[in-house]
């Protein structure tokens, strides 16, 4: 958690100069919610780092990877970041530069797309998958969003069938290998 929280801030401090002044887009400040609000508010979450109009380049142990392999990272297994405020073309893509990250031992990553992880871990279907990770929906292209397998700490698989809504998907729950999910999963609930 700790590490998405600082690649954000990288990333937001290197789009972002200047200082806010006047009205200020995408800004509002409101009142505290209380238990007696009457109103319901709701809130539609689209704060994904890849719609950014100016992406770094995300290089970890030196191969470039997709936005979405940084979900699955385990932070403790980063040595160093490393911020290069330089524009680069790769493969004909201009990114807005670089961020490099160093991992420990390379051996102990597994990568793979979402795509192949269902295929090896799930049983097959044909409901429609919808995939989330430690509580966000990815709503990218499966076949290249990449996740480090070895960091997966447990897949929870919730089939949905609503035939009066013509909905069938497979709600697929993959929670990694952080601190707050290994302390959840080894609580004992009694009834």
């Amino acid at each position: 958690m700790k590490f998405k929280f600082l690649l954000i801030t990288v990333l937001f401090s290197m789009t972002t100069v200047g200082q806010l002044t006047g009205k200020v887009k995408g800004l509002n400040i409101t009142k505290p919610v209380t238990v007696n609000d009457t109103v319901i508010k709701v809130v539609y979450n689209n704060n994904k780092i890849s719609n950014n109009p100016n992406p770094p380049a995300i290089f970890f142990n030196g191969k470039l990877v997709s936005y979405s392999l940084l979900s699955t990272i385990n932070p403790e297994n980063i040595t160093s970041v490393n911020v290069v405020k330089k524009d680069t073309l790769i493969d004909s893509v201009k990114y807005f530069g670089k961020i490099m990250i160093q991992g420990k031992t390379p051996s102990k990553y597994n990568y793979m797309s979402l795509s192949e992880f269902k295929s090896k871990y799930v049983s097959s279907s044909e409901n429609v998958p919808v995939f989330q990770i430690d509580g966000t929906i990815v709503d990218d292209n499966y076949d290249s969003y990449l996740i480090d397998e070895k960091n997966i700490l447990r897949v929870i698989v919730t089939p949905v069938d609503n035939p009066k809504q013509k909905i069938k998907i497979d709600f697929i729950n993959l929670l990694t290998k952080s601190a707050k999910n290994i302390e959840e999963s080894n609580q004992i609930i009694l009834r």
